[in-house]
């Protein structure tokens, strides 16, 4: 039974969702201040685990990379419950197990990796002699319908709250994955064109560089269409919006 699905982000009035370009509040209000609200709603939301990016956990909580310089492949490897102590769990995806974590939470939460299969047997070890647990997202870490599944098998997932970034929110949309979406608008512009938007979506490639997509059409939103829930005034300038995603049956 794969988990609930809430794709919950703060963006710019032009969708962007780095805040370090975004203008600030006319009344001089800080951008902490007027963002906090997009927190006390994740918090809300009451989900078993928050689920991040790689790029996103590299540019907030874990800057370094884990070096392997002589990698051997595991034959074979199995998913590992590690240390599950805190009330919310923090879920990365991290393909290619790139991230070195300088312990088993982020942000008060512990963590469990999605990662591909193709992974090196000293990032396993790593990752298990800091009780970090992990489950896997096909061989090249692209089936995210497997490493949900397996959430759910393994840690009985039953929600979870996916706060990006585009790149990460875009493959769960092209996956039919996520259930409903929460976009807190910020009072402020980006402005910039090549900026990280709400949804970054490319196609998925093989090792010779083909394309490969799910989707005939190469749009990862083909099938889905929204259905308005709430809008509420967040305070401080900002609007929340809440959407159910429909699907049609072939993209189920």
């Amino acid at each position: 039974m794969r988990p609930f699905i809430i794709c919950h982000m703060m963006t710019s009035i032009d969708g962007k969702i780095v805040e370090d370009h975004w203008t600030a509040p006319y009344d001089g209000t800080e951008n902490d201040d007027t963002t906090i609200s997009y927190y006390d709603l994740s918090d809300s939301f009451n989900c078993d685990a928050e689920m991040l990016g790689r790029v996103t956990v590299q540019r907030h909580f874990a800057k370094q990379e884990f070096n392997d310089p002589n990698p051997v492949r595991v034959i074979d490897p199995q998913p590992f419950i590690g240390k599950r102590e805190t009330k919310r769990l923090c879920i990365v995806v991290d393909r290619h197990g790139r991230i070195k974590y300088e312990g088993d939470e982020i942000c008060g939460e512990n963590i469990i990796v999605v990662l591909g299969k193709k992974i090196s047997q000293a990032y396993l070890e790593y990752l298990r002699a800091l009780r970090i647990s992990y489950v896997f997202a096909g061989e090249d870490g692209n089936d995210l319908v497997e490493a949900m599944e397996s959430l759910g098998r393994f840690f009985n997932m039953k929600r979870i709250v996916l706060q990006g970034g585009g790149t990460i929110n875009g493959a769960f949309l092209e996956n039919g994955l996520i259930n409903e979406l929460s976009v807190m608008i910020y009072p402020g512009i980006d402005g910039r064109k090549a900026a990280p938007s709400l949804f970054d979506w490319s196609p998925c490639t093989d090792n010779s560089g083909t394309e490969k997509t799910v989707l005939v059409t190469g749009n990862p939103a083909a099938g889905q269409s929204l259905e308005l829930l709430e809008v509420k005034n967040a305070g401080q300038g900002v609007i929340a919006l809440r959407y159910k995603i429909h699907r049609e049956k072939n993209r189920e």
